[in-house]
């Protein structure tokens, strides 16, 4: 059954997926913290360390279109979309289900103000960057009490999920540094974190410009400035967003032949 079809048949989704992955990561924890001598856990700094932050960097961007490949099933088996969905939804802290859910409803509803999850509307770059995450969390909680009722079950369900959340993305945040010790912790981890999230801020602001005649937003390709070419090059075409919402399922969206613009009727008379 797709994940769409559980959100509107199992009202216990998110607390099974937020419980399981819990509980697992503390299972993780626990063995960690017994293998690891509490050596490993004190702060050594060399030089080195610095060579971590562009490592982390370009992590960072990876987990992101591994976890959007994965929710298009855009790796070649099933295995490995679970894996790689679930590996990256460890790292962004908030588990592959939830952010799955969040993507493809944005897909469903594409640039509707109303609708889709996380529309820059009239916001800033940075305003876009604080509130995203929060906006997308409860247009989903919206959507839950529009399908299952707003009543005292509903209210109790999801206060149930706003307490597990923050659990889960700690007992994920604690797993890192338990695997990577502080250092690593400090140097690769959080750049990773922060290059991720950024990231995905600029795909989602940038690559759905307003049209100016019209107001209307539409996901586009970015390949022109420095900044998109690089990233592009280094995380599979990953501003190549137009392809991508033609065509979900390409792991690189680059490598999707673009359609040449439709010509106006007057264009035709002018070529002519």
């Amino acid at each position: 059954m797709s994940l769409m079809k559980r959100f509107y048949t199992d009202r216990y989704l998110h607390i099974r997926s937020f419980s399981t992955q819990v509980a697992l990561t503390l299972a993780a924890c626990a063995a960690l913290y017994a293998y690891h001598s509490p050596e490993f856990y004190q702060l050594h700094l060399s030089w080195w360390d610095i060579g971590l932050i562009p490592l982390g960097i370009y992590v960072g961007g990876v987990s992101a279109v591994f976890i959007h490949n994965a929710t298009h099933n855009s790796f070649p088996w099933k295995w490995l979309n679970e894996t790689c969905g679930y590996l990256s939804g460890i790292h962004q802290l908030w588990g592959f289900m939830g952010w799955k859910l969040i993507h493809l409803v944005h897909h469903q509803y594409s640039d509707n103000v109303d609708m889709d999850p996380h529309p820059p509307g009239e916001l800033s770059f940075w305003q876009f960057t604080r509130q995203m995450f929060l906006h997308s969390s409860r247009k989903i909680s919206a959507r839950y009490r529009e399908h299952w009722g707003d009543n005292l079950q509903t209210h109790r369900l999801q206060k149930t999920v706003t307490i597990l959340f923050p659990i889960m993305a700690f007992s994920n945040l604690l797993m890192w540094y338990l695997l990577l010790g502080p250092a690593v912790f400090v140097f690769f981890y959080i750049p990773s974190y922060i290059s991720n999230h950024l990231l995905f801020v600029g795909v989602n602001y940038t690559a759905h410009p307003k049209d100016p005649a019209t107001g209307d937003s539409k996901a586009a390709n970015l390949n022109e400035k420095p900044f998109h070419k690089v990233a592009n090059f280094f995380w599979f075409g990953i501003y190549f967003h137009g392809n991508h919402h033609r065509r979900p399922q390409y792991f690189n969206p680059r490598h999707m032949p673009v359609n040449p613009p439709r010509l106006r009727p007057e264009d035709v008379e002018l070529a002519a």
